[in-house]
């Protein structure tokens, strides 16, 4: 495909990133056409990093600050160019999701204090999400589902007294949860929200690999599925991102398997799947994103490709 640093997949083929020259674009698989966005200042970078199913993108682009550049949210109203969050140069912003109502999520840093992250959605304005009571260090929103369901993490001290990191739930009028702790020392990894609820991520255990596909629902708790281990070895387990569905995509490095990485295809109901090539090999990459076709993008090598699964 002609975007070389992907970034974000769209249904239909939708691809979105930028370009050599640090310049945001996108390229549709199925009209070939490739765009340019541009920036919101001239000659300073740009990238897309999200694409919601219906197309919508959002990213971040860069204004000069007073010492550095600063990158701002960005996304497309209508059919004007790059429309930015605004021009302040106190914080920088990342862009991780969008959906089809152009609601975008991310996290901004300022500039200040640097690390202390705090969570934002921007609908027809930008908003701090606020965590549950507790002294949170910083939070970042990571995804959002068709019906305006934020997804995100934050860390710091909760309501209990103790320091610890915890997947946060912001429903569309900004109320904040807190997920329980799985417990045992392990934590989850929040990835995706799908649209009927479903939060999606992995388990990581007390030495920082992941063993299990996790996900949470309000009325069955957690559901915890372990990596698949054919030789019943130590493995890590990670997942990438999950269509609006709850079908995911990831990669278990098994160092006993030949070869020891393992790209996966989850869908509930079915399972796990590994990603082959045309020959049957498995590919060697970690999928980066997956789209309501379930078509993954992939990287092999320096280059980006569209995976689709056989029947």
């Amino acid at each position: 495909m002609p975007v070389p640093f992907a970034l974000d997949l769209g249904d239909d083929g939708f691809v979105v990133g930028y370009d050599t020259r640090l310049r945001t674009m996108s390229w549709d698989a199925t009209t070939n056409e490739t765009r340019w966005y541009g920036g919101i200042e001239g000659g300073l970078r740009s990238e897309l990093t999200a694409v919601s199913p219906g197309g919508r993108v959002a990213g971040t682009a860069a204004v000069q600050g007073p010492r550095y550049e600063i990158a701002k949210a960005v996304r497309v109203d209508g059919p004007l160019p790059l429309v930015p969050v605004d021009r302040s140069p106190s914080r920088y912003d990342s862009v991780r999701a969008v959906n089809d109502a152009n609601t975008v999520v991310g996290a901004s840093d300022p500039v200040a204090s640097p690390g202390r992250t705090e969570a934002f959605v921007w609908t027809d304005q930008r908003r701090v999400l606020a965590p549950p009571p507790g002294a949170w260090s910083s939070t970042e929103a990571v995804a959002v589902n068709a019906s305006g369901w934020v997804l995100g993490w934050g860390a710091g001290t909760d309501a209990t007294g103790s320091f610890r990191r915890q997947v946060l739930l912001w429903s569309p009028t900004g109320a904040a949860t807190a997920l329980p702790p799985l417990g045992d020392g392990t934590q989850m990894v929040p990835v995706a929200i799908a649209d009927d609820g479903r939060v999606i991520g992995y388990r990581l255990r007390a030495d920082g690999r992941g063993d299990a596909l996790v996900t949470w629902t309000a009325a069955g708790g957690y559901d915890v599925v372990p990596a698949p281990t054919p030789n019943g070895s130590s493995v890590d387990l990670q997942v990438t991102d999950a269509d609006a569905d709850g079908t995911t995509v990831g990669a278990v490095r098994d160092e006993q398997a030949s070869p020891p990485l393992r790209p996966f295809l989850y869908e509930p109901g079915t399972g796990f799947r590994l990603m082959v090539d045309p020959s049957g090999t498995p590919l060697p990459t970690v999928p980066q994103a997956i789209n309501d076709g379930h078509e993954a993008l992939v990287r092999v090598g320096a280059h980006p490709h569209l995976w689709t699964p056989c029947p």
